[in-house]
This record gives structure tokens, C-alpha cells and sequence, in this order.
């Protein structure tokens, strides 16, 4: 019964029999004729081996230390005596020697006689080049002007060691004036790691040692770098090669390893290199070299490769003949068709199974091939980039669109595009993906996208940076659920919105910033200080609000000109500036006036102090780029909240009151706010016009959610704020962009629940619903930039605040709202219909 199995015709067994019969008879004559051959002199042959690549090893590393020290000499001839203590003359010196780079990876230094660094060019982004040498090798370069190989150091960064090459930089008289030094990095390509890389044979390695400081600083072993040999006395062999020995001898290493070492010095740097191999290897090597090991192993290859050769040209024939059959369809991009089958063994088996799945796959080939040409077509139609994902978010298939906007961002980046192509998880790459800072309340792309793929959201829309070095970018994102029961995944559709949000951006310029100086205009200023009013009143600190005039400029513009003038404005734009903080804000009126905003302030000297920093710096003289040396001076007053003033009003008229006293005292001075006796209430002398249209909420407007509900209210309380506002806008129009914004973000914030309840609630209009949020919105954000470029112009005001209460607040909660109260009626009870609203 067990001999049956072994068939002739099976293939397994006579390639098993035949194999292990061939295989156990070379083992067996090798093993017989490798016997008796001598050991030692096997070593002796391998240490002259060893010895002859150390050889070469070492000169190649003294070779490379000579030139870099030679090409650091000739670089330091070319220092200007002159010049050795201007910082930026140095560091413009070694900028115009961009080859050093390649000799010293981490970078090149520059110290002055006295020891003082005076330039320092990093190759590397951390190239950690300050303290590559020791104080007493540079003093021994710039006292004794001898050339110095530094130790190896280790810098801050785990695993970065480094070792600096320094020479003397000389006058024309010979003394020396300073030093020039390059630094290589050992945990980067350098020409000793590329020399010290190599293996010796299978388990040897080459090492380059500090002797000063007995460290492995280069070799082939990785584990063992920047290994630090036993200290003295421990290991007399280590002793010894760290005195000076060369030659070959048979050691056990610090990790108790018996190998065959050899050893060359380099006197250069004070370095010594060795190359080791275990005996093990030794004896393996030196075996095989023997001429009648050779001859037989030889003869014993030839007569094996014969054998099998032979048996498996026979007994695999049919297979390679299906094989060049099939070869020859691909090659000639022909449709495969039916092998013949010659035997019927395991692989005729095989020839008649692959016929069959021919014919199957000939089927479904015809038909997917129809199906994706379709696909990609309507895909590539597009002008928008569009890919496709799966449930996990791996990207099935992408349009031409697409993958030319990742090949080119990819290449201005200098990255991979792998991560958004076919196959790749988009999930991962959207990590990067920054929503406009603009969008508050937005989610991140990544949730948002697992949302839509996971059921939650029926829609994503999303707009990004995507700023590269030339220029800068923005895109929208949209994600919709693939249709269908049997599909589960989404469809990512990617546009450039760049030339829209340029266009918004440069609108919001005009109206917010001083074309001249580039500060903020009264417009933003006010804004500011209104938040920073409400900031401090949140947090109770001060508030200093600096007002600025500038003495004797109307003389400069009026005998100047106007050119000059304004590049009188430019220049103390940027004087005050550089007197101020990151936080602080600082804003041109209009002419010659400016204002200083000083938040988050502990004593009102704290806004002495910088007034008078400003005024000294203004006080100083003005040289224009013709010669002209023009002289002014500034008025400076000095308003504190609450010192001073509790509102916006109060500390710009404090303020300017200020200023005049400074003014009337002789100009060039800073005067503090004198705060009033007594005022009396602003209630009782002017009350401030109102609205004389509001919203009023009652419990018939309620769609039975009390979250909702809540939201609603305080939508109607701050839609009457900003009506009350509207009215005193001209006079207050900070106050008004305050309510504005208000108003909005709560808007954004109420949008945002809404959507998430109505989902939980399985509201059938979700979708719809959403997309009316984002559009009204988009109008509310547009209405308002127009508002500002009309510069608060009747018309423009009065249809951004008539669509904010009727169409915003009004409108859509109360009307649009409505058709989903029914998810939160109480059985029995009817809603009243929400009541329209106009007049506004």
C-alpha cells in the first residue's frame, strides 16, 4: 500500500528522490575530503588578508582628511583680514562656498582672534554645528596655528555625534587672526561612513576608532556604534592598540567574541582603524581557496547540475512548454488560448484547470473592460477632481483631473503623490488637511469624510488651504454617499477656489487696512478695541489706548511733497511697530494721526513706558534713501480702561484730549489721561436712539425641542441688538461689526446642532435642510463684504440687516423651520403657524 503512492508518473516523487539522493552524496564527499587541513595556517593567510584592505582603508580615510584639511586652507587664504569681525561679511563669505557642503554635511564656522563666533552656515535643517570643538582645540588653532582634527562630540539630539576639522586663518604678515572649521555629521553620509560601510567577508567588519576617547565612531557593525571600549587596564590588547600597535593578533572582544583582528594607526587625527573575522569564517574562506578543494567541489557542482539538470529538463518539458506558450501570447498581445496536455499528471492537471478558467475569465473580462471604459469616461469629463472611495476611505479610482493636480502638488512640494493615488487611504492624507480658519465650527476633513462614509452626515463640504512655496492656494472639499444599497462608500470631489478667496481677501484689505503704511484703518482699529474692551472686562486687566500726532510733519509734506511725506508715514509706521508687542495693535486714523492699543497691561507706568519708547524713537532722525535728514516729533496721550474710561467712546476722546495737552505743553512729550470729577450718566443726557422695529419670541414660535428653542430665542434677542445698532452705526460702527459678528457665530453654532438632532431624529428633508444653511450663509458673508466695500452705504447696510432679521433669523426659523416641529410635537396639541415679518 505505501510503495503505490510512489507512482512513476508522480513528479514530487522523482524530483524528491532524485534531489535528496544528489544533495546527501555532495555533502558526503565534501565532508570527507575537507579533512586534515591546518589551522594556523589559515590565520596567517587571512591576517595577510586583513592587513592588505586595512591598507587601503586607511590611506582612503587619510587621503579624504588631507584633502578636506587642504581645501579648508585654501578657503581660509581667502578670508579678508578686514572683515573677520563682520558677522554678515563671514556669513556671506561662506554662503558663496556652497561646495563645502559637500565635504562637510553638517556645516562650516567662523571664530575671530579673540575665540568669538562670527559666522555659522548649517548644511542640515539641524545640523547642531555651534559646539562641534572643544575650547582648548580652538585654542590650540588660534594660540599655537596648527590644523586640529576635533574629538567626536555628541550634541543635544540622540545619536548625532559630530567631528569638527579646523585651520587657522592668517594675515598677510602670517599671524593668525581666526579659524575656519567644517563639522561632519557621522549620523549622515560622510566619505568615512561610506568607506567604513563595507563588511569584511560574511561576519567581519571594519572599525575607525578615536583612540583619545576609545569610541567606535565608523563601522560596518551598526550595533556597535558609538560603542566606547573598557577603560584602561581592563583589556590589555585595547591597551595596546591605543598605544600605537600594528599588525594582526587573535583577541577576544569587549563582548567576550574571540575574532582575528588587525590593526593600522592614523597618526593624522589621532584615530586608529581594525578590521576583525571570525576564526569560523577564517577557516571556511581559507578551505575553499585550497586547489584541490576547488578541483572537487568543482567537478562535484558540475556533476550535480548535470544530474538535475537532465531530470528536470525531462520531467518538467510539458511545463515549459506551456510556460513559452503563454510567454509568447503576452509578447505578442494575443488573447491566451487552451495548452495541450501531454501527461496526466500534477501538471497536466494543472494545463487542464487552466483551460477551464480561460474560458471564464474570458467572459468577465469582456464585461468589466465595458464597464470601466464607461466609468473612467464620465469620470475624466469632469472638470473637477474627483476620486472615489471605499467604506474604509482607500481611494478605488480617481479621474485625470485628479491626478494631475496630485503629480503637480506633489511636485511643488517635493513629496510622493502615492498617498493620493489609487489604492492609497485618503483618510491618512487628509490629516494634514487645515480647514479655513474663517469657517469656525467646521469639522476637520477627516471627520468629516468618516462621517459621510459612515452614514452620519449626508453631505460634507469643506474649503482648505493647500499653500505651497510659489504660491498660495485654497479648495473646496465635497463629499456625498455613493448611491446605491449594494455601495457603500463616497465620492470626493476637489475644486480650486483660489481667484474667489483672493478676491474676497484683497475686498477685506481695502476695508481694513491703510494702503499707505499697511497698518490697520480706523475701521478695524475701532473693531479691535471693542473686542479688547470685552476681553478685559471678561478677564479684569487693563487696557491702554496710546493717541499719536506728529509734530512739524505738515511743513515736511507741504516743502517736500507728498512723495516724501509718505515715506515720512511708511517710516514711523515701522518705528512704532517695532516698539510694540506680538499682541499689541498698532493703527494710522488718517493723516498724521495714529493710535497704539496696549491690551492685558498690570500699571498704567507699563503704558508710560512704551509711549516714551515711541516717542524717543520718533524723536530721532528720519534719513531718506536720497540723503534728506528729516526731523519731527510726536504728541503722544495716554487713556487707560477703567482707569480713564469704561467704553470705546469715553478712551478715544480721553485719549485725543490728551494728545492737544501734550501739544500745548511744547510737543515732543507723552501726557496721561486726567480721569473727570464727575460725569454725568449717559442715560440721563443722550440716550441712545433704538430700533423702532424688534422681534418679539413667543411660546407659539417653540418646535418643542428645548435646545432649539433656546437657540432660537437668543438668535430673536441678538437679531434686536443688532437693529438697535444699525441705528447708531455711523457714529459706533465698531459696535455694529460686533453685534454682526455675534449674531453669526451663533448662527454657525445653531446651524451646526440643528443638523446633528435632525439627523439623530431621522428627519426625512436632512439633506435639503443643510444645503439651505449653507446658502444663506454664503448670502449673509457676501451682503456683508459688500457692506464693507461700500463703505457702510445706505442701501448696502440696509439689505444686509433686513436679510439678517426677516430672511436669517425670521424667515428660516420660524417658516423654514417649521416643516420638522412635527418630530418634537407633543400628540394632541397644534403648532401654531410662525407670523411673518416686515418693515425692516
Amino acid at each position: 500500500m505505501f510503495l503505490q503512492r510512489f507512482q512513476p508518473q508522480s513528479l514530487k516523487t522523482r524530483v524528491t528522490l532524485l534531489t535528496l539522493l544528489i544533495v546527501v552524496l555532495s555533502f558526503l564527499s565534501l565532508a570527507s575530503y575537507m579533512k586534515g587541513l591546518l589551522r594556523e595556517e589559515l590565520l596567517r593567510f587571512t591576517g595577510e588578508q586583513q592587513r592588505s584592505a586595512l591598507n587601503l582603508l586607511t590611506a582612503e580615510v587619510n587621503h579624504g582628511l588631507q584633502d578636506r584639511l587642504d581645501i579648508l586652507k585654501t578657503v581660509a587664504s581667502r578670508v579678508s583680514p578686514t572683515q573677520v569681525d563682520d558677522q554678515a561679511a563671514m556669513n556671506a563669505f561662506l554662503l558663496e562656498r556652497p561646495f563645502l557642503a559637500g565635504l562637510f554635511n553638517s556645516g562650516a564656522m567662523i571664530w575671530n582672534r579673540q575665540g568669538v563666533l562670527q559666522a555659522n552656515m548649517q548644511f542640515l535643517k539641524d545640523g547642531l554645528v555651534a559646539n562641534a570643538l572643544d575650547p582648548q582645540e580652538l585654542a590650540t588653532v588660534l594660540k599655537d596655528g596648527e590644523a586640529v582634527i576635533g574629538r567626536i562630540h555628541f550634541h543635544s539630539k540622540p545619536n548625532a555625534p559630530a567631528f569638527a576639522m579646523a585651520v587657522p586663518i592668517r594675515n598677510l604678515q602670517g599671524e593668525v587672526i581666526g579659524a575656519l572649521a567644517g563639522v561632519i555629521r557621522l549620523d549622515q553620509a560622510n566619505f568615512l561612513s561610506q568607506l567604513a560601510s563595507h563588511r569584511y567577508g560574511k561576519t567581519g567588519n571594519f572599525f575607525l576608532l578615536d583612540a583619545r576617547q576609545r569610541l567606535i565612531f565608523a563601522t560596518s557593525d551598526t550595533p556597535r556604534l558609538m560603542e566606547v571600549l573598557p577603560a584602561p587596564g581592563i583589556s590589555p590588547w585595547i591597551d595596546r592598540f591605543v598605544q600605537g600597535f600594528e599588525g594582526t593578533a587573535r583577541v577576544v572582544n569587549p563582548h567576550g567574541v574571540e575574532v582575528l583582528v588587525s590593526i593600522r594607526q592614523i597618526p593624522l587625527a589621532h584615530w586608529y582603524a581594525s578590521v576583525t573575522l571570525a576564526p569560523e569564517e577564517t577557516f571556511a574562506l581559507i578551505e575553499a581557496i585550497q586547489p584541490r578543494g576547488r578541483l572537487a567541489a568543482l567537478v562535484l557542482a558540475l556533476f550535480c547540475l548535470t544530474l538535475i539538470w537532465l531530470m528536470l529538463r525531462r520531467q518538467l518539458a510539458p511545463m515549459t512548454a506551456a510556460v513559452n506558450t503563454l510567454d509568447g501570447f503576452v509578447r505578442h498581445n494575443q488573447p491566451p488560448q487552451a495548452l495541450p496536455v501531454v501527461r496526466q499528471d500534477e501538471i497536466g492537471q494543472l494545463v487542464g484547470g487552466f483551460n477551464r478558467l480561460l474560458d471564464t475569465l474570458a467572459q468577465q473580462k469582456k464585461v468589466l473592460q465595458d464597464s470601466e471604459i464607461f466609468k473612467q469616461a464620465v469620470l475624466n469629463s469632469v472638470t473637477a477632481e474627483i476620486a472615489v472611495l471605499n467604506r474604509n476611505g482607500v481611494i478605488l479610482t480617481v479621474n485625470d483631473a485628479w491626478r494631475r493636480c496630485s503629480q503637480a502638488c506633489a511636485a511643488e512640494l517635493g513629496q510622493s503623490a502615492s498617498s493620493t493615488e489609487v489604492g492609497a487611504n485618503y483618510l491618512a492624507a487628509c490629516q494634514s488637511v487645515e480647514a479655513d480658519p474663517a469657517a469656525s465650527g467646521t469639522l476637520s476633513a477627516q471627520d468629516g469624510i468618516q462621517a459621510v462614509l459612515d452614514g452620519r452626515s449626508p453631505r460634507f463640504y469643506l474649503e482648505y488651504t493647500c499653500h505651497s512655496s510659489q504660491q498660495q492656494r485654497w479648495f473646496s472639499m465635497s463629499v456625498t454617499p455613493l448611491q446605491g444599497e449594494a455601495l457603500q462608500g463616497a465620492v470626493v470631489s476637489l475644486e480650486d477656489i483660489s481667484e474667489r478667496i483672493q478676491m474676497e481677501k484683497q475686498v477685506r484689505d481695502l476695508a481694513f487696512y491703510d494702503p499707505l503704511t499697511h497698518l490697520p484703518n480706523r475701521r478695524l482699529a475701532l473693531e479691535r478695541l471693542t473686542q479688547q474692551l470685552v476681553r478685559a472686562r471678561r478677564a479684569q486687566t487693563r487696557l491702554a489706548l496710546l493717541f499719536i500726532d506728529l509734530d512739524k510733519f505738515k511743513p515736511i509734506n507741504d516743502a517736500l511733497g507728498h512723495e516724501v511725506g509718505d515715506w515720512v508715514l511708511h517710516a514711523v509706521a515701522q518705528r512704532i511697530q517695532a516698539c510694540l508687542r506680538e499682541s499689541d495693535t498698532a493703527a494710522r486714523l488718517g493723516g498724521d494721526e495714529f493710535v497704539v492699543l496696549l491690551p492685558d497691561l498690570q500699571t498704567s507706568d507699563a503704558a508710560l513706558a512704551v509711549a516714551e519708547k515711541i516717542r524717543a524713537a520718533l524723536a530721532q532722525d528720519f534719513v531718506t534713501t536720497q540723503g534728506l535728514v528729516l526731523s519731527i516729533s510726536s504728541s503722544i496721550g495716554v487713556a487707560l480702561y477703567p482707569d480713564h474710561g469704561e467704553t470705546e467712546k469715553d478712551l478715544l476722546r480721553l485719549g485725543d484730549e490728551a494728545m492737544y495737552r501734550a501739544k500745548k505743553s511744547g510737543c515732543n512729550a507723552v501726557q496721561l489721561c486726567v480721569k473727570p470729577l464727575s460725569a454725568p450718566a449717559p442715560e440721563a443726557c443722550d440716550p441712545a436712539p433704538k430700533s423702532h422695529v424688534h422681534l418679539r419670541w413667543k411660546a407659539a414660535f417653540a418646535s418643542g425641542n428645548p435646545v432649539i428653542d433656546q437657540e432660537h430665542e437668543t438668535l430673536f434677542r441678538l437679531a434686536n441688538t443688532l437693529l438697535d445698532e444699525a441705528a447708531l452705526r455711523r457714529q459706533q460702527p465698531a459696535a455694529f461689526e460686533a453685534a454682526f459678528e455675534a449674531l453669526l457665530a451663533h448662527v454657525v453654532e445653531h446651524f451646526a446642532h440643528e443638523e446633528a438632532i435632525l439627523l439623530a431624529h431621522g428627519f426625512a428633508g436632512m439633506a435639503d435642510h443643510a444645503r439651505q444653511h449653507q446658502v444663506l450663509l454664503a448670502r449673509a458673508h457676501a451682503l456683508h463684504l459688500s457692506a464693507l466695500a461700500a463703505d457702510a452705504g445706505d442701501a448696502t447696510e440696509g439689505e444686509l440687516v433686513k436679510f439678517l432679521v426677516t430672511e436669517l433669523v425670521a424667515g428660516h426659523m420660524l417658516h423654514t423651520d417649521s416643516a420638522f416641529f412635527p418630530l418634537f410635537a407633543t400628540p394632541g396639541v397644534q403648532t401654531l403657524a410662525a407670523p411673518k415679518f416686515s418693515g425692516i
